[in-house]
């Protein structure tokens, strides 16, 4: 057996560069299935369908209530699905800026707000399948309540530029 006691440390020379550069336009994004570990799409759109920035693509059968949307607008150009029909991906060809409009409020009214505001917001914008819970990184159900909540903020990556 081998046992490594202090790592490897890389003699790497220099320092990532601390700029953000433009790349090509995005002409197609997609939803990853795997992303998503359990989950089991009921759709809500088919190929050829027109599509807006939030607009719910599927639901979870699983997690009921908990809606999965559109990164950006244009038209389905394909869903693919594997074996026993498990979802790959929902790829969309991007086209115009149209997006859903949600609820949104001054930072003076964030401390009225209740929690079920909070949470429909999140489920209809598609944003509480960004949680997970742990240990095995699936979407939260509505309703659960976290003990503690764990955020990163930055990448931790070699070379990586600085927060």
């Amino acid at each position: 057996m081998i046992k490594i006691k202090r790592g490897l440390n890389l003699p790497i020379s220099g320092a990532p560069k601390q700029t953000i550069e433009d790349g090509p336009s995005i002409r197609t994004v997609a939803v990853l299935g795997s992303d998503y570990v359990g989950m089991k799409p009921t759709m809500h759109v088919k190929v050829g369908d027109q599509v807006k920035k939030g607009q719910t693509l599927f639901a979870d059968k699983k997690t009921e209530g908990v809606l999965f949307t559109a990164p950006a607008s244009g038209t389905i150009s394909a869903i693919h699905r594997g074996h026993k029909r498990v979802l790959q991906s929902v790829v969309i060809d991007v086209a115009g800026d149209e997006e859903e409009s949600f609820d949104a409020y001054a930072p003076t009214e964030l401390s009225s707000i209740g929690r079920d505001k909070v949470q429909d917001n999140l489920v209809k914008s598609g944003l509480w399948t960004a949680f997970r819970t742990r240990p095995f990184s699936k979407v939260p159900a509505l309703g659960s309540e976290p003990s503690s909540i764990f955020v990163t903020a930055m990448d931790t990556n070699p070379l990586a530029a600085d927060p």
